[in-house]
């Protein structure tokens, strides 16, 4: 499931030097900012490895985020639990097109001698408007998604300083994403 190209990494378009995005202004003013504020602290690695590691916060799996809101529903919560009382029979939910909205804060902590020295913590917001999805469930589990539609909106900030925008356009998953599959 942990498929790469459909991550949000991938939505935001972050490279090892940040996000490219038509202000890349910003993650100049981010690092600067963050300069500052690690002034006079003997930093445990350098600035362009906290760089490469604020980019892997966001290797985080696009379908990942739509399964953890999902499963929340109480129709597919019913269909999950029949489902695993007659674990040969193949069920589909067909998905009403809706939009998904969330809030996410990954953070670094750099640390020195176990005593936390700076938390970066990134705020993400995120909405994806879905439309043509369905889920295929067997054995208690879902076990693919059919893909359709899907676009996207969200931003990065760290603190009141945006690092990262997407404005709400498509975004292109595979027609389908196999999970937990024997």
């Amino acid at each position: 499931m942990d498929d790469p190209s459909v991550s949000l990494r991938k939505v935001f378009s972050f490279t090892e030097n940040g996000p490219k995005d038509s202000s890349p202004d910003r993650w100049t003013r981010f690092q600067a900012r963050l300069a500052q504020e690690v002034k006079g602290i003997d930093w445990p690695a350098a600035m362009p490895d906290v760089a490469e590691k604020i980019c892997e916060l966001f290797d985080v799996s696009v379908p990942h985020l739509f399964m953890a809101s999902w499963k929340k529903a109480d129709d597919l919560k019913r269909l999950l639990a029949e489902s695993e009382e007659n674990p040969e029979t193949v069920r589909y939910l067909e998905l009403v097109e809706h939009t998904l909205r969330s809030e996410h804060h990954p953070y670094i902590e750099a640390k020195i001698r176990n005593l936390t020295v700076k938390k970066i913590e990134f705020t993400v917001t995120l909405s994806f408007s879905l439309k043509g999805f369905v889920l295929k469930i067997q054995k208690g589990e879902i076990q693919e998604i059919q893909t359709g539609r899907c676009e996207v909106e969200g931003k990065v900030d760290y603190e009141d300083l945006t690092i990262a925008e997407k404005k709400l356009a498509p975004i292109e998953l595979p027609g389908s994403i196999y999970l937990n599959a024997d």
